[in-house]
């Protein structure tokens, strides 16, 4: 129990004496981004995240939801930052490619707009 308790201490010791020597701005600045009505599904097919993806499809996730402030599905996401990969699960799992967002665009419109060379050619084999 003592040398329990002598190695939490020197643990806590080190822990809070790095923490406390570093003074670099850059290193202690946190950025925090809010994301607000749009859906965990989304979100991930955002990122790029596929196991993610895959995992909310699997559990029954909604792949036409659209978010609540643009009218984007996820599979509008998808098409945006080019990720052929989520679009081909997306569509497999039931997306819809002709649903419209807020501004009328769908799937191949974002795509199309964003310069998404490789979701466009994808899009344009469906």
């Amino acid at each position: 129990m003592k040398k329990s308790i002598i190695a939490f201490s020197l643990l806590v010791s080190v822990v809070g004496t790095t923490v406390a020597s570093n003074n670099n701005p850059e290193t202690l600045k946190v950025v925090t981004t809010s994301i607000k009505n749009v859906s965990p599904l989304s979100i991930a097919v955002a990122k790029g995240d596929y196991v993610t993806t895959f995992n909310f499809l699997k559990y029954g996730a909604d792949s036409n939801e659209k978010s609540v402030a643009t009218g984007m599905t996820p599979l509008m996401y998808a098409a945006r930052y080019n990720n052929v990969k989520l679009l081909k699960l997306l569509i497999e799992n039931g997306a819809d490619t002709t649903v419209t967002s807020k501004i009328g665009y769908n799937a191949l419109g974002y795509a199309k707009l964003s310069n998404a060379s490789e979701a466009v050619a994808f899009l344009n084999t469906l």
